[in-house]
């Protein structure tokens, strides 16, 4: 019934020249850009237009971790301090993808190999750039990849949420023209304390406890819908939106309390490891395209 009805919109829209749907799992809506957007165009356009609208640039931290590793808090703290920054924290999006403890999903093996990790610890920024010495607090390099500028990929982010799963839309808008683009949809779990898996911790940061069972993880990756490498979100027009719904997520929540989950969604280049742009929602909270002015 459901997708007799999508089809039935999608028909109407099309009718007017407004969207192309699709009827795959995902109820995929592409709103086309306007070919024409202005009816009464000025017969002596300016030959030099202003920059199309940029959108708030966020930068993705993916800290592969795990309860067993003495160094990884270290991490931990950079972390913290790069989303405590007054103004450059909330531009600060990090993932703790557990590897090797009781916190680890099948997606903790994938992004394993994926990234090649082959040492602890280990962060990389944006996909693209390992975290040099995040242990040695070298905030710089995660600030340096912020884009003041802004990024040419907008998100938006929706979800229906319970204590077990459900559902995200996200959206996606775009003031240039990219191929073979990917996307991939996070469910992470902050206020996390295993004491049957404590932390192997070493460090001063937290009392120098080791191992230190009440010790807090926070952003821990706990769901990830489709694949952690990136969904496909294809070839996209300047100015043209792309609507993924139904992104459906299961998980089993260390605290069984939602208002410690948060959704994380990113857009990729082709290759899945240069991260565009990236936002961050709290569950069944609706943040809306944040343009630049």
């Amino acid at each position: 019934m459901k997708k007799n009805f999508f089809r039935l919109i999608c028909l109407s829209l099309m009718t007017i020249g407004a969207v192309s749907c699709s009827s795959s799992d995902d109820s995929t809506v592409i709103v086309e850009p306007n070919p024409n957007p202005n009816p009464n165009p000025n017969p002596n356009p300016n030959p030099n237009p202003g920059p199309q609208s940029k959108f708030v640039h966020k930068t993705l931290i993916e800290d592969v971790t795990g309860a067993w590793c003495q160094w990884c808090p270290r991490v931990t703290h950079a972390i913290e301090l790069a989303t405590g920054h007054a103004t450059l924290g909330d531009k600060v999006v990090p993932v703790a993808i557990h590897y090797g403890d009781v916190m680890q999903i099948s997606a903790g093996n994938t992004l394993n190999n994926f990234f090649n990790v082959d040492g602890y610890p280990f962060a990389i920024i944006n996909r693209g750039a390992t975290w040099q010495s995040p242990e040695n607090n070298n905030l710089a390099q995660a600030y340096n990849s912020i884009k003041q500028e802004g990024s040419s990929v907008g998100i938006k982010i929706s979800s229906d949420l319970t204590n077990n799963g459900g559902s995200i839309t996200a959206s996606f808008k775009f003031s240039e023209g990219y191929e073979g683009l990917k996307y991939v949809v996070y469910i992470i779990e902050n206020g996390v304390i295993r004491t049957d898996d404590p932390q192997k911790n070493s460090t001063t940061f937290y009392g120098g406890i080791s191992p230190n069972p009440n010790f807090v993880h926070n952003d821990v990756l706990m769901a990830v819908s489709g694949n952690a490498r990136g969904n496909e979100l294809g070839n996209v027009a300047a100015n043209a939106e792309v609507i993924k719904a139904n992104q459906t997520v299961q998980y089993t929540l260390n605290n069984n309390d939602l208002s410690k989950v948060e959704v994380v969604v990113f857009v990729t280049d082709s290759t899945g490891k240069n991260v565009l742009n990236v936002q961050k929602a709290h569950a069944n909270e609706t943040v809306d395209y944040q343009v630049i002015q």
